[in-house]
């Protein structure tokens, strides 16, 4: 296991000073960031710099990992470029955790659907499989960005050598609607590089949804109908066994709104919104 301890103020570099030997642990401690690399990234390409073998397996240090889970991971890996598993959210705080939650796992099922009938576009940090050489390509041409080192190197892999796993982690949703916020617009910077006919794919559905949902309280006789949409979402949550399956019933409507808004967000220059995007901590 390799560690990067990023300019960290907290007790990171003691815990790993004290770490037993026994345990299979290497880090670097990384002082300073080169001004054209995001920090994010220039520790990623640090890390994969000491890396001995040809996989790079990516986890959050917030995500949990089943026991075994590499090893299901990169099970039958000959031929393979990249390994996708589903990285669920759970809610850990009141009701924005939830919907926030609930976005992520949406996110999750539409990126597994894609990518099981053959078009991945998405990988996740919370936990993914890469070969080196594809994940430095990937660092070093997204180097300035803040977001992205999962996503846009997927994208420049051939999807014939994308394969996906039953390898689901789990981690904590943010746990207020700002933190989610200031998430999601730093997740939008990536968005944007995104070919068009992908972003388009992504940002009609939830706005058709929206405008048919408007359309449908306004004919007492259809609403039924409002909610099979909500109800086809729940069933396949449940089936994936993913957290909060039965979101849907109640979140649906105002993550619609919100989806509806995020191309907003995606058009804004960068230096107009970087001042709410946030550093995660690397351990």
């Amino acid at each position: 296991m390799l560690v990067a301890a990023d300019r960290c103020t907290d007790a990171t570099v003691q815990v790993l000073q004290e770490a037993p030997p026994t345990l299979p642990l290497r880090w670097i401690s990384i002082s300073e960031v080169p001004t054209d690399w995001s920090p994010k990234k220039y520790a990623l390409w640090r890390l994969s710099d000491e890396a001995q073998y040809e996989w790079c397996v990516l986890v959050d240090s917030d995500s949990f990992i089943p026991e075994g889970w590499p090893e299901v991971l990169l099970r039958e890996s000959e031929g393979v470029s990249a390994i996708l598993a589903p990285a669920w959210l759970e809610k850990h705080g009141g009701l924005s955790a939830l919907l926030s939650a609930y976005e992520g796992n949406l996110v999750q099922l539409e990126a597994v659907g894609r990518a099981a009938w053959g078009f991945p576009y998405m990988a996740t940090g919370r936990g993914w499989a890469v070969r080196r050489a594809w994940l430095r390509l990937g660092l070093f041409l997204w180097r300035k960005e803040l977001s992205g080192d999962d996503d846009l190197t997927l994208q420049l892999i051939p999807s014939k050598a994308i394969s996906l796993r039953w390898a689901p982690t789990r981690s904590p949703a943010p746990a207020s609607f700002g933190l989610a916020v200031r998430r999601k617009w730093r997740h939008l910077q990536t968005a944007k590089h995104y070919p068009p006919l992908l972003r388009l794919s992504l940002a009609l559905p939830p706005a058709l949804q929206l405008v048919g949902g408007i359309l449908g309280l306004l004919q007492p006789i259809s609403w039924p109908a409002l909610l099979l949409a909500p109800l086809a979402k729940a069933l396949a949550l449940y089936k994936l066994k993913a957290p909060h399956a039965l979101a849907p019933l109640w979140a649906d409507l105002p993550l619609l709104t919100l989806q509806t808004l995020y191309p907003i967000g995606a058009a804004l220059r960068k230096k107009t919104w970087i001042f709410i995007t946030f550093a995660p901590t690397y351990v």
